[in-house]
């Protein structure tokens, strides 16, 4: 390790604030400063973990970075205030809790010709705007693809357990870093307090990250029906469906018991990764408590919100599995959408073709390993399996 990284001095928020604003030569935030409270907060929980010097690095260089772009994206309005009054249209949202066949739903989605997805590359890096004549061969994509493959150098199993390429469609959760108010902090840096903010809380603001995101890569960039994805907005339906009222949302279905394996295991792989402090345990309690978290509040939410019930599909994992074909005919029946010839033939190729989707069981994972309990799953979210059983099946 070299003398850089040793010396590193511990974060500070005033001083990372400052150093973004050197790099960037620009002071203002804008009137907006929602971000502010998780910003500080990560600052205080990446320090309360007492990090080895490479993570401290890490976290210094993804934080300035952050602060950096939202000065940007400030600029960028004062020079072109027609970025702000686009309209994002009624985005197609697959919202289920991770590892329940949200990403291969996401994957059959988004090769609809009419739907505009963010690139993992646009969501990782999301200054400047990106543009259509440059988009396939955008220096960002080398960039964010350089980070994945020292990843699976350091931790090759999550070849297994997700897809590693930064040009196919990439999920919120990344955008919500630059709110401060992300699930990839926890998995990719390890700060359970941070994790238990998100679990204790709904951040203010999110959303308007969120939309402005959006606008950014439309600027300049591809146009399309938005089509989306994160189990994150389980955290905050109502939040999401305020931003976007004409929303139509993808809620996917598997036991809980599973899915918090499963993510317990790639987040396992991702702290493996990037030298986080591991202690396998406590990645399972935390991965527990922060989506039981989310689906308590969800399946509250559809209870007492009939705006919100209206907007959503119900899929089951094995139905996805079994019958991918058939579960997008569902989704575009549901909602009314045009299933084109054009995107059935993508489809099928994509499922005869596509690795990811040969990916499928390939992951193996035990709830025993990680910590989690069967029975206290099953008694915190006795509502969610109250409701939802018939669909949790076997996969």
């Amino acid at each position: 390790m070299n003398a850089r990284v040793e010396e590193r001095k511990p974060l500070e928020a005033d001083a990372l604030i400052a150093e973004a604003r050197a790099a960037t030569g620009l002071a203002d935030f804008g009137p907006d400063l929602s971000f502010m409270t998780g910003f500080r907060r990560l600052v205080d929980a990446v320090e309360a973990m007492k990090p080895p010097a490479q993570l401290r690095e890490t976290a210094h260089h993804k934080i300035v970075g952050l602060l950096s772009t939202r000065l940007r994206y400030v600029e960028d309005e004062k020079r072109h205030p027609d970025i702000v009054t686009q309209e994002v249209g009624d985005p197609l949202i697959v919202c289920g809790l991770p590892r329940t066949g949200t990403t291969i739903t996401y994957d059959l989605l988004c090769l609809d010709p009419a739907a505009r997805a963010p690139r993992e590359w646009e969501w990782y890096i999301p200054w400047p705007a990106p543009e259509i004549a440059t988009f396939d061969s955008d220096p960002r994509i080398a960039q964010v693809q350089a980070i994945y493959e020292n990843w699976l150098k350091h931790a090759p199993q999550l070849a297994d357990i997700q897809r590693m390429d930064c040009t196919q469609p990439g999920e919120c959760n990344h955008g919500m870093m630059l709110h401060f108010a992300s699930t990839n902090f926890p998995a990719e840096l390890g700060v359970p307090d941070f994790a238990r903010w998100l679990q204790e809380t709904v951040p203010e603001g999110q959303y308007r990250t969120h939309k402005r995101m959006l606008q950014q890569y439309q600027w300049k960039g591809p146009k399309g029906r938005w089509t989306l994805k994160s189990p994150q907005h389980l955290m905050d339906l109502p939040g999401l469906v305020e931003a976007y009222p004409g929303a139509m949302l993808v809620w996917t279905h598997r036991d809980p018991v599973k899915t918090f394996s499963s993510l317990a295991s790639m987040i396992s792989g991702f702290l493996a990764a990037v030298g986080a402090p591991q202690d396998d345990k406590a990645i399972g309690r935390s991965v527990f408590d922060t989506w039981s978290a989310a689906l308590a509040r969800a399946t509250a939410a559809r209870a007492t919100r009939p705006d919100i019930e209206a907007r959503i599909i119900d899929l089951a994992h094995a139905d996805i599995v079994t019958d991918p074909m058939g579960s997008v005919e569902r989704i575009y029946k549901r909602f009314n959408l045009p299933f084109s010839d054009e995107h059935r033939t993508r489809v099928s190729q994509f499922l005869t073709d596509n690795p990811a989707a040969s990916r499928l069981g390939k992951h193996k994972h035990s709830p025993e390993h990680f910590g989690i309990d069967a029975d206290e799953v099953h008694a915190r979210l006795s509502d969610y399996y109250d409701r939802y059983g018939h669909l949790l099946g076997r996969a």
